[in-house]
């Protein structure tokens, strides 16, 4: 099977804010914490347990006044905007966030990158998402 183009296939909005078109990089990441169950008196092997996963999007691309709109005042503000709803979509799938299921997104990270004078502004992100998100 081919594999999927990301042109077309790929959107993100946060805040209710369409990032999508401010993006040439975005990627999802799940990391389930593995929660040690080792008993002492096991010598031979540890043993675990699945825990709670942790959702980042990381984002960048073309840097842009309106974008930083969006982002630059959570940044001043932490927490200004906590729980934002984020809307990842990929193919047909769409992974939400919305405080509205008492989880939701913040801004974690943001760059704005014009250390290379001879090139564009560009930016770079990463949104954290609180609790489980709905996929649909």
């Amino acid at each position: 099977m081919a594999p999927k183009k990301v042109a077309g296939n790929v959107t993100v909005s946060y805040g209710g804010n369409a990032l999508t078109g401010y993006l040439n990089t975005a990627s999802m990441q799940a990391v389930v914490e593995a929660i040690d169950t080792t008993d002492f008196l096991d010598t031979a092997n540890n043993t675990s347990i699945p825990g709670n996963a942790s959702w980042s999007v990381n984002v960048g691309g073309p840097w842009d006044v309106t974008l930083d709109g969006y982002l630059g005042p959570e940044m001043v503000a932490p927490g200004a905007s906590a729980d934002a709803t984020l809307v990842v979509g990929i193919d047909t799938i769409s992974y939400t966030w919305t405080s509205a299921t008492d989880v939701g997104a913040f801004l974690t990270n943001y760059t704005i990158d014009a250390s290379n004078p001879s090139a564009g502004i560009m930016w770079s992100g990463t949104i954290g998402a609180s609790g489980t998100p709905v996929r649909a």
